[in-house]
């Protein structure tokens, strides 16, 4: 499954990426598979974005 968005910057998409994990940490200790689902999701798109070519 592909995901296209359009008008966010891949720093828009990183700051996403940054919110997730908080996210993921402040839900740890109270909803373990939250947590998990908002790590795995982070991970995925920060994975995404590290194959973007360089902006110039």
């Amino acid at each position: 499954m592909a995901l296209h968005l359009t008008g966010l910057s891949p720093d828009d998409l990183a700051d996403v990426v940054d919110c997730l994990l908080l996210a993921a940490e402040h839900t740890a200790d109270t909803d373990g598979e939250l947590a998990a689902r908002r790590l795995s999701l982070a991970h995925r798109i920060g994975d995404a974005l590290n194959k973007l070519p360089a902006a110039p």
